[in-house]
């Protein structure tokens, strides 16, 4: 299994921007071969932080999330809120 991190740091005045966009991606997501879960968190102290923690069956599903038409059409929408770009960490399971 993968594990997957993306942290989005959103302009304040843009998350009513940014929700309505992220919610969008996660229903696609969701629905994808191969991904365990997908949850979105937002910062308790920094209203701009957020966190989604995907969980994928293995890689080439992650790749695969990557082409997908909601990722490529969605992704660029969200990257113009951003106060600071967005980092993304990936991480194998250990058994």
């Amino acid at each position: 299994m993968i594990m997957s991190t993306a942290r989005d740091y959103i302009k304040p005045d843009k998350v009513g921007e940014y929700l309505p966009l992220i919610r969008e991606l996660i229903a696609g997501t969701r629905k994808e071969a191969g991904n365990i879960s997908y949850t979105l968190y937002q910062d308790r102290e920094h209203e701009g932080e957020f966190v989604l923690l995907e969980q994928w069956l293995d890689q080439e599903s992650l790749n695969a999330h990557f082409k997908t038409e909601h990722f490529m059409n969605i992704v660029p929408q969200i990257a113009l809120l951003h106060a600071a770009p967005s980092v993304v960490n990936t991480y194998t399971e250990v058994e």
